[in-house]
């Protein structure tokens, strides 16, 4: 099971969490779906307080496409 999203295409489909950060940053998907109702990109808060990266690989998303791209 993963998360609903709906890509710029139109196409929904199901994706594990841990990608939904690199789908937003990216720009490959324009909607997700939250217990309290689908996220519109750009329109909506995806988050409340989002703190900078202070060095790349902070995050487990970010380790796992880049280790992926190389």
């Amino acid at each position: 099971m993963g998360i609903p999203v709906i890509f710029k295409n139109g196409e929904e489909k199901n994706v594990p969490s841990y990608m939904l950060d690199y789908l937003i940053r990216e720009k490959k998907i324009v909607a997700f779906l939250r217990s309290s109702g689908w996220v519109q990109i750009g329109r909506d808060p995806i988050r409340k307080a989002q703190q900078p990266l202070t060095r790349s690989g902070e995050r487990w998303s970010d380790f796992l496409f880049k280790r992926n791209q190389a």
